[in-house]
């Protein structure tokens, strides 16, 4: 845990320095594996994450196009790895010397590599959108309408005893104003949809009648298949992290550990840890964790009854101002929650949450012009603006504050991820050197 700790931290002095430069890439490896030399298929994934430049190793499961087949002797298997690119070196050169690297472990072989392509993520979109009621009822009508009329105008009657079917020309009219949108001609009127997430959607903060029973027995304890289902999820974590000698507890907290649970909400599980036991510079401990449970967190989609888990490293010592705070590891209640009828101010958090909508949207719009300097500036500040309301509200009126509901909201519409968004886009552009700027300076 220390070497990690000192690594994060010679990281950070880095990201400090304006020549600091790093860039990323991802390949895949098809690995053959001999049973009896070498190590296992966990054990070959720490081999290859102990290379220099391997940042992260990930199996691709058969459903996303990867093989994980037993065939006797050996064991086939497929890996994504994301790793470091120096700057100056080629993507293809530095794929080939760590392929290399791991054809020689003991009792491998690479049997294929290749580089992976960025994949865009996926943003929601926000904007008005403009169609037609022409483009409303679709091609697939006015297909079905031109086969039909070709099949009852195009050919005329078959009286009985006549002979074969005759065409006749159907003379064509021109188009009517009153025409059905699907033939073609008539009005035409222009429909406005607006895709926005409505904030009042957003308000989904009823108190409910019993705690989710999908997750609790009664309100007693946690059911046993949730609670072996969260440990293995921490004890992954934990091992990642190194984590085992410094734990205190790990509890369960949040709305869904409470009577205002809904079907947005999480599973929020903390991990207690003494900073202090770890280094005495307690904030660059509390950076170090934020950015492993944060990698972690986006590496991993985990889901207990349909609810996503998230996990944060949290300081021992600190207050949690939770009215529902539940121990995995004791399988016991430190605050039992009560159901209690609060009094919500909807319009003052709406208002706030508008208020701050807006300056999300702004940010987002620097960011979008390439003001990246402007936009990480105003991003920072503004998501510490956003912590200081919501703390300050947590701690004046509790869980139901005006400033938090306000969040609750900004996070289910998801202007939470598109602040955020906006502040890692930015941070990482700041530290990249651009190549035209890189031939104008040897200009």
């Amino acid at each position: 845990m220390k070497n990690y700790l000192h690594s994060f931290d010679v990281f950070l002095k880095e990201a400090e320095d304006p020549s600091y430069y790093q860039e990323t890439f991802y390949f895949n490896l098809l690995l053959s594996m001999l049973k009896d030399r070498g190590g296992s298929r966990d054990e070959t994934k720490n081999d290859i994450r102990a290379f220099p430049e391997v940042l992260t190793v990930t199996l691709i499961e058969p459903e996303k196009g990867g093989i994980q087949r037993d065939i006797g002797t050996k064991y086939l298997t497929s890996l994504k790895i994301h790793a470091r690119l120096p700057k100056g070196v080629d993507k293809r050169y530095m794929m080939k010397r760590l392929a290399n690297q791991v054809d020689s472990l003991r009792g491998v072989s690479v049997l294929r590599y290749q580089l992976r392509k960025p994949t865009p993520r996926r943003t929601p979109f926000h904007g008005e959108l403009s169609i037609t009621e022409r483009d409303y009822q679709g091609s697939l009508n006015r297909a079905e309408y031109d086969r039909d009329a070709s099949q009852y105008l195009d050919t005329g009657p078959q009286t009985k005893g006549s002979g074969e079917f005759k065409k006749r020309k159907r003379k064509r009219r021109p188009p009517e104003a009153s025409a059905p949108p699907a033939v073609g001609g008539g009005l035409e009127e222009a429909i406005r949809i607006k895709l926005q997430p409505h904030l009042r959607k957003m308000m989904a903060f009823d108190i409910q009648p019993e705690l989710n029973q999908n997750i609790w027995e009664g309100d007693d304890r946690l059911r046993p298949d949730v609670r072996a289902a969260l440990l293995d999820i921490a004890q992954q974590f934990i091992d990642d992290a190194e984590l085992e000698d410094d734990l205190k507890d790990i509890t369960f907290t949040g709305s869904m550990a409470n009577y205002n649970w809904s079907k947005f909400s999480d599973i929020d599980m903390h991990l207690l840890v003494d900073f202090s036991e770890i280094n005495d510079n307690t904030s660059l401990v509390r950076k170090f964790f934020d950015a492993v449970r944060s990698n972690w967190n986006k590496l991993h989609d985990i889901t207990v009854k349909d609810h996503e888990v998230e996990i944060y490293v949290q300081h021992d010592a600190e207050p949690h101002v939770s009215t529902g705070v539940y121990s995995i590891l004791n399988d016991e209640w430190i605050v039992k929650p009560r159901r209690i009828e609060p009094h919500i101010d909807e319009p003052t958090a709406l208002k706030k949450a508008r208020s701050l909508q807006r300056e999300i949207d702004k940010v987002y719009s620097l960011y979008s012009h390439h003001l990246h300097a402007e936009a990480l500036d105003a991003a920072y500040a503004l998501k510490e603006k956003i912590k200081r309301m919501r703390q300050a509200g947590l701690q004046r009126t509790g869980l139901f504050a005006p400033e938090n509901l306000a969040f609750k909201m900004l996070r289910r519409s998801g202007h939470i991820e598109k602040l955020f968004d906006a502040y890692t886009g930015a941070y990482d552009a700041s530290l990249s050197l651009d190549e035209a700027d890189d031939n104008k300076d040897k200009d």
